[in-house]
């Protein structure tokens, strides 16, 4: 992967804030989820490029549909974009190579971003202040949530949101991320496999 970054704002790259909003200020979870988004999608394009020349179409447009929605959740509203058109032009049966690259450029650069704010922490992710889990509350907010996620209900969105650090710390961060991520790319059938997984 190109380490060229352009001189897209860096805001547009990674926008820490909005990331922040959808984890209700869990600093120290989004850190973990963006340590998780590099380690998972920092090759996305390259899997997307060989899996094609493989004929393996299906699993092509999964990865990109993964990196659509954990892009999205991190704040990398770029990178999300250029992940829908990818992910469409493969459902659609077109060329993609078009849009790889750019696509590519994008994720550089988001990994980029992200790579300087992990520095910038020592890139140690400390859980800070797990919150404690009632078992009855616990097994509420799932069942509402399996609940939603049925009825394709996007206030599961909402509830995903609200309790990123009790999800997180009952799920573990690399569930977590898998269920928001399809949650807010409105995967809600992925979402609920990720939820039942864990039960």
């Amino acid at each position: 992967m190109s380490n060229h970054v352009s001189s897209t704002p860096i805001r547009q790259r990674l926008d820490v804030e909005e990331g922040l909003d959808r984890l209700m200020g869990e600093r120290a979870l989004y850190l973990q989820i963006l340590r998780r988004f590099v380690q998972d999608h920092r090759d996305s394009c390259e899997r997307i490029d060989v899996l094609l020349a493989r004929k393996l179409e299906s699993k092509a447009q999964l990865t990109a549909h993964s990196l659509k929605g954990s892009a999205g959740l991190i704040g990398a509203q770029l990178v999300h974009d250029q992940a829908v058109q990818v992910e469409n032009a493969i459902a659609a049966g077109t060329d993609v190579a078009p849009l790889l690259p750019q696509l590519d450029l994008l994720l550089n650069e988001a990994c980029a971003s992200i790579d300087s704010l992990l520095l910038e922490h020592g890139d140690t992710i400390a859980p800070g202040g797990t919150p404690a889990i009632d078992p009855a509350q616990l097994r509420a907010l799932i069942e509402e949530l399996v609940e939603l996620l049925r009825d394709g209900d996007g206030a599961a969105i909402d509830l995903v949101e609200k309790s990123a650090p009790v999800l997180a710390a009952a799920l573990g961060v690399p569930t977590y991320q898998m269920l928001a991520a399809a949650t807010h790319a409105f995967d809600f059938e992925t979402a609920l496999d990720a939820l039942e997984m864990e039960l």
